[in-house]
């Protein structure tokens, strides 16, 4: 409970921070563009539809790569640290989706009063969804290739598979080759998808990461 609180409390605490930095940047960018131009996309649609994932995969990568052998090398299990951090990738994602809730609620009030045009967006849930998946493949990738070495890449592809599914119901998070129409072909089942996604994701995350040796590194 305790490596929850503190990997929960620290890295929450900076990826809240992270946001409103760039939600300010983003709402300057916007003031700066319309006095050249029209503004006729919303900038925080870019940020949390596409470059947010990569944030969370990035925070996944380094709770196993850097914090894991931390927290075995002051007495902690690799079981209790894997609990620990199944339940702060949940909690990371739903922080997140908030922050890029209330990002959108402002953006939209700045648009009216500017009389901007405003891009669509996805749900709370689609959001979180991918949030939380991003997160979750972040740490399987990373047990993977701190256990096998190169022998890592191949847990690529299926990270790759995991994560497509959970961009579908999300405006302006692009498209990707030969797989344009993966929407119509899940249909209404997206949000199951993902959700096994995770678990698949973590599944991984634990079988990998339970018992391998851990190599801390020095300065």
């Amino acid at each position: 409970m305790k490596i929850f609180r503190q990997v929960t409390a620290s890295l929450v605490a900076f990826s809240t921070i992270v946001a409103a930095c760039v939600f300010a940047f983003v709402v300057v960018v916007t003031f700066v563009v319309s006095a050249f131009r029209g503004v006729e996309i919303s900038a925080w649609n870019i940020v949390t539809s596409q470059i947010a994932r990569w944030y969370l995969l990035w925070a996944g990568v380094y709770v196993i790569h850097n914090l894991l052998p931390i927290a075995v090398a002051h007495g902690r299990t690799r079981r209790e640290f894997l609990v620990a951090t199944s339940g702060f990738s949940v909690v990371l994602a739903l922080a997140m989706t908030l922050v890029a809730w209330l990002g959108f609620l402002a953006e939209g009030g700045i648009y009216t009063l500017m009389d901007w045009r405003a891009d669509e967006h996805g749900t709370p849930l689609a959001y979180f969804l991918m949030f939380l998946v991003w997160c979750t493949v972040g740490m399987f990738c990373a047990a993977a290739f701190d256990r096998f070495g190169a022998g890592g890449i191949f847990s690529v592809p299926l990270g790759l598979a995991l994560v497509i599914v959970t961009t579908v119901r999300i405006p302006g998070s692009g498209n990707l080759p030969f797989i344009r129409n993966i929407p119509s072909l899940l249909g209404s089942g997206w949000h199951v998808m993902s959700v096994a996604a995770f678990l698949i994701a973590l599944a991984g995350t634990w079988a990998i990461a339970r018992d391998m040796p851990i190599r801390l590194r020095t300065s």
